[in-house]
């Protein structure tokens, strides 16, 4: 066997998005192996920064002098609420409107809360964090059975979730970022993972994301 591809991403993309370009890469490349290790954007970070990975796919450009970004996709906020909340009876047009509520969200690291609460405080809204997990999937699940609302990216959204979910695009509100790959600046990257990379790029230009 080749390889292995070694790359690092935040748990919304390896669920959700990146299956299809593991599934493509193994289809065009069986004999390549891939190692595949999870963490907020901060652990993936550190991970390239070290060499225990080549690559990470997170979402965001990062402006640290010693990494080079790569966009793939846009990276969308939504929010989400439970069925028949309040906050669907109206357009949703500022953050104050969605502070009021209480909060489930990923980890204190994870990009979009990070975002959040940077804008909450730079708006000097208050706020109250009540759940707080390291699964967007599990993070759905507590807003469908009604403790709280939560804001994230849109690539998590599934066909079957509006049944049970309010989702409401926040791209007016919040910034929309692009997700891509992250390098290490000066370092070369095996043809293996160069192969992923590529493939990765033909899947993000010949599929529509909801992202």
């Amino acid at each position: 066997s080749e390889g292995p591809v070694r790359l690092a991403s935040t748990h919304e993309i390896i669920t959700h998005t990146l299956l299809q370009t593991v599934k493509a890469f193994r289809s065009a490349y069986p004999n390549t192996r891939v190692q595949i290790r999870s963490g907020n954007r901060r652990e993936v970070l550190q991970r390239v920064e070290e060499g225990v990975v080549d690559i990470g796919i997170v979402p965001g450009p990062e402006d640290s002098a010693g990494f080079d970004f790569q966009g793939l996709f846009p990276y969308e906020r939504v929010l989400l609420t439970p069925s028949g909340h309040p906050l669907l009876q109206a357009p949703v047009e500022s953050l104050e409107q969605i502070a009021k509520w209480p909060l489930i969200l990923m980890g204190q690291h994870s990009s979009t809360r990070m975002l959040l609460e940077g804008e909450f405080r730079r708006r000097g809204l208050s706020f109250d964090v009540v759940v707080e997990l390291d699964n967007m999937d599990m993070i759905k699940r507590y807003v469908a059975l009604g403790l709280g609302i939560s804001v994230g990216p849109s690539l998590v959204i599934e066909p079957q979730d509006d049944k049970e979910l309010g989702i409401v695009s926040l791209a007016t509100i919040l910034p929309v970022e692009q997700a891509g790959i992250i390098t290490l600046r000066g370092k070369t990257i095996p043809s293996p993972t160069q192969n992923f990379i590529s493939v990765m790029k033909h899947v993000h230009t010949s599929t529509r994301f909801r992202a």
